[in-house]
């Protein structure tokens, strides 16, 4: 039995099952992924049903294209112009999917590795992270979830507070986990950059360029513009070997990557809808 993570997959359904193919993904393996199992991408809904119907084979966390489909569905969003979500949400089993959805975590734990979506601060330890996700998850899980979705979205408070409360507390701990790409010492997040590692704001740097103190090794996605990979110079993802960037830009014509947790292999496969809309020209 083997683990594969995968990046994020956005509704890029052709480009998951080429990517499960190429890994041999066998009947007794599990599939988990970063986050961002929905939006951009134009399989959505599919993605989703496919996924949910690997059972226990499949761990998820939540990404914020995630949150952001169930702040439709629950807090009565609008979809974006950018937004790829009208088939999912026009389906007859809209709501079965977001029910299902709005359970997976914002922190998965394996044997000797942890998984989120954006990232994990470096002013908390592994306890900290699990102790903040597991109080957001159990109000999406609960009663108050619609309030929740209503309200979730903001950029404060930017930095992190043991005293914060209510709202502005939950809507904090997602954003760590789901949104952040930089951080200054003190952990206050920076919102408008989402580029490569050049040309950053003075005074923020990567999160995880910060030392970790989670002492197990970090699966990560969101950062497209990293493509898994960096410059190699003290702010890189590759000059920390236990945190491991796995978004590579599917949605954006590149590639789709997953690791197999017990020996680190990459597997990679060109985005298989790029070559659909080519061929369709």
């Amino acid at each position: 039995m083997a683990t594969y993570i995968v990046g994020d997959i956005q509704g890029c359904l052709d480009s998951l099952k080429a990517l499960i193919e190429e890994m041999r993904f066998g009947a007794s393996d599990r599939l988990w992924c970063v986050g961002d199992l929905v939006n951009r991408g134009h399989k959505s809904l599919d993605t989703l049903r496919f996924l949910r119907d690997l059972g226990e084979r499949f761990a998820g966390v939540l990404g914020n294209h995630d949150l952001h489909f169930l702040a439709m569905v629950y807090g009565g969003h609008a979809q974006r112009r950018s937004d790829t979500l009208g088939e999912l949400l026009a389906a007859p089993d809209c709501a079965e999917l977001a029910a299902w959805l709005r359970r997976q975590p914002l922190l998965a734990e394996g044997d000797g590795f942890a998984m989120v979506h954006a990232g994990i601060p470096h002013i908390w330890d592994l306890a900290t992270a699990r102790a903040n996700a597991r109080e957001v998850e159990a109000v999406l899980r609960g009663a108050g979830h619609d309030a929740f979705f209503k309200a979730m979205y903001g950029d404060q408070p930017d930095l992190w507070d043991a005293a914060l409360t209510g709202m502005d507390r939950h809507r904090a701990i997602v954003n760590y986990f789901t949104r952040m790409r930089l951080v200054d010492a003190a952990a206050r997040m920076e919102f408008t950059h989402k580029g490569a590692l050049a040309d950053l704001p003075t005074g923020y740097r990567p999160w995880f360029s910060y030392p970790s103190r989670l002492g197990c090794t970090l699966y990560f996605g969101h950062w497209a513009a990293l493509d898994g990979t960096t410059t190699g110079d003290s702010r890189s993802v590759r000059s920390r070997p236990q945190i491991v960037a796995l978004d590579t830009g599917c949605v954006w014509g590149r590639t789709l990557t997953a690791v197999r947790v017990e020996d680190g292999r990459r597997y990679r496969v060109a985005a298989q809808e790029a070559r659909s809309r080519t061929s369709a020209a």
